[in-house]
């Protein structure tokens, strides 16, 4: 009697990924790759948040790692080591080690490796990307070191979807959206972070640009699009104009709970589908002009004819020249039926 069947990687359960016991690292389909993870967006991170149906959250997550992954090691930064160079490094590293090991007596190996496995608390994760955990449906947050620029990379990986849009790489994913720096709501948060953010594209001394604002407020009250735009606007500062279709750079401010990210984009973000992943591959059809009845039209009423009359005389003969039909009516007259002829 055979057992049941197990199921394929390719085809079901909504888990892609496995998480190990009392560890804080998830691995995808194939075991080739971890990735950590968190449950808070903490001041100063740098990411990008990540949308994706109801229920599909894990699977975008490790969609989007495996993408980023794959973006890092395309153009040649992964560890800051090019891939030409890397088997030469490790080449030499191992060899060292082996040279080292040699030298060292017994004791010594065993005191290593006895000190390799106690847990070292000082020591920082080396992960580039590190997945946040939020209690928001459909919402995630990729932490990305700061070495890495979201921007960037989310204005890359949008402009490659929409050069090859058959060469479909996601999905999950539906919109990303690049934060270049978070910061606390309370306390004059919003202002210290427009300060930061902005600076660098406002504030450095060239020509004046047309800027617009766009917010997206999740899980919080005390803010509203109202009260947080002009904020952000007194942080731009003189000598720029608001044009909110033809804008030179798009600020995105994003609050998510008690935190708030903020990104420069620049003025392709509404031709790159706002950063939506899903319809850059995929496009929602826009409504046509609406299409014909297929019922056949009813038949036109045929025409009054008048005929003229073969009397001279003018358009008074003419009027005349047909009689008035008889009609029969009925009239009750003591109980009994009577037809008369009315003219």
């Amino acid at each position: 009697m055979s057992g049941p069947a197990k199921r394929s990687h390719d085809g079901g359960g909504d888990k892609p990924s496995k998480k190990t016991k009392k560890s804080n690292l998830w691995f995808n389909k194939s075991n080739t790759r971890q990735w950590s993870y968190r449950r808070v967006i903490e001041r100063g991170d740098a990411g990008m948040f990540v949308t994706s149906n109801r229920g599909k959250e894990a699977r975008c997550v490790s969609e989007i790692i495996d993408i980023l992954y794959q973006d890092l090691e395309s153009q040649k930064i992964l560890a800051g080591t090019p891939k030409d160079e890397t088997s030469t490094s490790d080449t030499d590293s191992k060899q060292e080690e082996v040279e080292k090991e040699e030298e060292d007596d017994i004791e010594a190996q065993i005191r290593k490796e006895v000190d390799d496995m106690k847990p070292n608390k000082n020591k920082k994760n080396t992960n580039p990307f590190q997945a946040v955990k939020l209690d928001i449906p459909c919402l995630s947050f990729i932490k990305i070191d700061k070495t890495l620029d979201p921007v960037q990379i989310a204005h890359r990986l949008c402009t490659e979807a929409r050069e090859n849009p058959t060469k479909k790489r996601s999905r999950w994913i539906q919109r990303i959206t690049p934060i270049t720096l978070t910061q606390k709501v309370l306390g004059g948060g919003i202002e210290q972070l427009s300060r930061e953010v902005l600076k660098p594209h406002f504030h450095s001394g060239g020509p004046s640009k047309k800027y617009a604002i766009r917010t997206s407020i999740r899980n919080n009250t005390e803010w509203t699009r109202d009260t947080l735009i002009p904020l952000v606007a007194k942080a731009v500062g003189p000598g720029h104009s608001v044009d909110l279709k033809n804008y030179d750079l798009l600020i995105l401010v994003d609050i998510v709970q008690n935190i708030c990210g903020m990104s420069v984009v620049g003025p392709d973000y509404d031709e790159l589908k706002r950063y939506n992943l899903s319809e850059i591959y995929d496009p929602t059809p826009k409504p046509g002009p609406p299409k014909p009845s297929s019922a056949p039209a009813p038949a036109p009423a045929p025409a009054a004819t008048v005929e003229k009359s073969d009397t001279p005389g003018g358009t008074d003969a003419d009027a005349d020249a047909t009689a008035p039909t008889p009609v029969t009516v009925a009239a009750v007259e003591g109980g009994s039926g009577v037809e008369e002829q009315k003219t």
